[in-house]
């Protein structure tokens, strides 16, 4: 095995590219070695943000239009063409006898109009329903977002709705009264930004 030690790699005057390995070949980056990138990487999928909110505030609708319970703004993204992994996790629901609650998520791109998630004719959303006496459950959905700006875009935010569906009565998000040693928890709406 060869070394070769130099302080700069650059293309020739002619050229514009250079290419390390070669197909079917290994670059190996020994323990103790560290990749710093000043410039702009592409093919790698990696983590360039998160950001998160946290709420533990209650709201109830009877209604079977949507409403806002959570929302998300200020996301500015870090690169162009990035795709955002969208998570709403813990908390809990509360539903009475026989209710149900569907819970949707939309995306707001720059300052363009809110969009509901779609997964072909469905909404990309979560159901919870209940024929006994009540229900109770956490929040669990995670959606994998495709930016339709992939040459300007500058922000982003995430907004979740819900809505009484199926029979009519009122369902609680984020229900934070039922238990008195604040075990009821928050719920986190989570975006996280990878890139392309």
């Amino acid at each position: 095995m060869s070394t070769l030690e130099v302080n700069s790699i650059q293309p020739l005057s002619s050229g514009t590219t250079v290419t390390l390995g070669a197909n079917g070949k290994t670059l190996s980056i020994p323990s103790g070695c560290t990749i710093s990138n000043s410039g702009t990487a592409t093919g790698f999928s990696k983590v360039l943000q998160i950001q998160t909110l946290a709420s533990d505030s209650t709201v109830n609708t009877s209604s079977s239009s949507f409403v806002d319970a959570i929302t998300l703004t200020g996301i500015t993204p870090v690169a162009q063409n990035s795709k955002f992994l969208i998570e709403l996790t813990g908390g809990y629901i509360s539903n009475p006898n026989d209710k149900y609650m569907a819970t949707r998520f939309q995306v707001r791109e720059n300052s363009g109009s809110y969009a509901t998630l779609m997964t072909g004719s469905q909404y990309a959303a979560t159901m919870h329903g209940s024929n006994a006496s009540y229900l109770t459950a956490p929040h669990s959905f995670s959606y994998f977002y495709t930016v339709t700006d992939t040459s300007s875009l500058t922000a982003l935010a995430v907004n979740v709705q819900f809505a009484s569906v199926n029979t009519s009565g009122t369902v609680s998000w984020n229900n934070a009264g039922l238990d008195s040693g604040n075990g009821d928890g928050y719920v986190l709406l989570k975006v996280i930004e990878f890139a392309a």
